[in-house]
């Protein structure tokens, strides 16, 4: 799968911005212009005519919502992030007299979405981990290896499941939606995962960084006992650098006292609706994909929009029971388990089944696009069993 080179148009387009660091109204006139040209991409029509529809939708999708990050990107970036005048690494802010280390500065800035040794890191980043380097190699290229082995398995399982490629998603039993759901969501934590680990382990094997540089990258699922803590901790560790500043800048704007109640749910709704714009690409990109099935426009925002809202009452539910005197302990955070499980089984399986009937899903047919399953091959080789065969006899595809 070769994508064309101008799909990386906006975000070129958007370190050219940010290394001349233009003064106001320019840098929003920067924002506005890299919105438009992100919308001009994922625009059907162009999207399929300039050949950067690859045929899977569930890839497809992915691009288009990581198109429409740049454009949220270059309104925080140019407008309060500020890289050059206000982003820094270590105790001073240092404005590099050569232009080629603006460059790399900027660079850096977009490649570390959690700022990771920045002023501007993300709250609730992981606790570095304290390893000797060999120690840190060998458990990272472990990881690497164990992600990429599910990453591959969870391919397998929506290649074999007409589930996930068809409008027929809806006629599964509960228990097989969560478990499609699992794999398919699976692919994006497990494979990003993967090529997150044999980074970290490749650059402190070269020497190009300490262990403690390379936290993980998704925060840990023992912290996702309530809905907020599920995003803010676990999931959303790659988005909070610049959905945490707008929701702030907006309740600033509103006039909302920082600390109330009013501030705080303003940049709840900001950041998750900001969230489901970014992910409105990915609708707008399916929406004349060649692999559609059925109309499902914008069904991103009203999903994140929800998370919104439960949390919401989520909090007024605590709040209650704070009250009441319960405290927090292992039963509490047991029973939040249970309805943290209870909200994304019931909702997450919807988001995925409208992405499936948008065209989002990843057919049979789209393996040689996607090239061959490393796991497939492996069972073959080493056992002369071929699991795809199985596999469409277990699902009857």
């Amino acid at each position: 799968m070769r994508l064309p080179f101008y799909i990386q148009l906006p975000f070129l387009t958007l370190q050219i911005f940010l290394f001349l660091d233009p003064s106001p109204p320019w840098n929003l006139f920067g924002a506005v212009a890299i919105a438009l040209i992100c919308w001009l991409i994922i625009s059907p029509s162009v999207f399929v005519s300039w050949n950067i529809d690859t045929g899977v939708g569930y890839v497809d999708y992915m691009l288009g919502s990581t198109i429409a990050s740049y454009a949220v990107h270059s309104f925080y970036l140019l407008s309060l992030g500020r890289p050059l005048k206000s982003i820094k690494n270590g105790d001073k802010l240092k404005v590099h007299e050569h232009w080629w280390k603006r460059i790399l500065h900027v660079a850096h800035v977009m490649q570390s979405p959690r700022g990771v040794g920045w002023n501007y890191q993300v709250n609730n980043v992981p606790a570095a981990p304290r390893q000797p380097r060999r120690s840190f190699i060998l458990t990272s290229s472990l990881r690497a290896a164990c992600h990429a082995v599910l990453f591959e398995v969870a391919r397998l399982y929506v290649w074999y499941n007409p589930a996930c490629s068809s409008v027929t998603v809806e006629t599964r039993s509960y228990v097989a939606r969560c478990a499609d759901t699992i794999a398919f969501i699976g692919l994006t934590y497990w494979g990003l995962n993967a090529g997150y680990f044999a980074m970290a382990a490749g650059s402190v094997a070269l020497g190009l960084h300490e262990p403690r540089m390379w936290l993980d990258l998704f925060g840990s699922w023992r912290d996702a006992y309530t809905v907020r803590r599920a995003w803010g901790r676990t999931w959303h560790q790659t988005l909070k650098w610049f959905l945490a500043p707008l929701g702030k800048a907006t309740s600033s704007v509103l006039g909302f006292k920082r600390g109330t109640s009013r501030s705080l749910y303003a940049q709840v709704y900001v950041a998750f609706l900001l969230s489901g714009l970014v992910h409105t690409g990915g609708d707008i990109v399916l929406s004349g994909s060649t692999t559609t099935a059925a109309s499902r426009p914008l069904f991103s925002m009203p999903f994140f929009f929800s998370q919104a809202v439960v949390i919401t009452f989520e909090d007024g539910l605590i709040r209650i029971a704070r009250r009441l005197g319960v405290k927090d302990s292992a039963w509490t955070r047991a029973l939040g388990f249970v309805w943290v499980a209870v909200w994304f089984g019931w909702c997450v399986p919807g988001f995925v089944e409208n992405m499936i009937r948008a065209g989002g899903g990843i057919r049979k047919s789209a393996s040689r696009d996607m090239g061959p399953n490393l796991v497939q091959a492996a069972m073959i080789r080493l056992f002369g069993f071929d699991i795809g065969e199985f596999a469409e006899s277990w699902f009857g595809a």
